[in-house]
């Protein structure tokens, strides 16, 4: 297989150019990356146009930025209607937009253990009679795995 596809890198076409070229592989890939890029950049461009509502050109879009009462800053899409706010432009092509997550699992989870925690919390003392029941049956069940043993003991030995 080797020498068949090594063999068109030294055989010639008709016009004397070989029938497989490092060169002609090369620019087929490049060739064929510019038409991935270029179409995951269209695709890029019309979905900011639809998060955003404008296209997703050089100039990008605006931010706004101020300090809150307590003095955490605030990133929002409107000015400050309170007080002064600094604008800043985008650059959309630098921007990676990311789909929200479904967070509704955390409060499920959150309930659940809550619930968990609540129950081992809960001290569980058992009775001297519920006691002595489960000594009685751990013994049953020591039994039977003894004789469980003795049955495969004399089934290796009849072999």
């Amino acid at each position: 297989m080797f020498i068949g596809v090594g063999s068109l890198f030294v055989l010639k076409r008709p016009d004397g150019k070989p029938w497989l070229s490092l060169q002609a592989i090369a620019e087929k890939a490049q060739g064929a990356t510019d038409n991935v890029f270029k179409d995951a950049q269209s695709k890029l461009n019309k979905s900011v146009q639809n998060v955003t509502g404008s296209s997703a050109d050089a100039s990008g879009g605006t931010i706004y930025k101020w300090q809150d009462a307590n003095g955490n800053w605030v990133y929002s899409d409107q000015p400050n209607t309170k007080g002064k706010s600094q604008t800043h432009t985008l650059d959309t092509s630098k921007v990676t937009i990311m789909a929200a997550e479904d967070t509704a699992i955390l409060k499920e989870l959150a309930t659940q253990k809550a619930h968990i925690d609540t129950k081992l919390k809960t001290p569980s003392a058992l009775s001297p009679s519920e006691i002595k029941q489960l000594m009685k049956d751990a013994k049953n069940i020591q039994k039977l795995m003894d004789e469980r043993t003795k049955k495969i003991d004399k089934a290796i030995e009849g072999i």
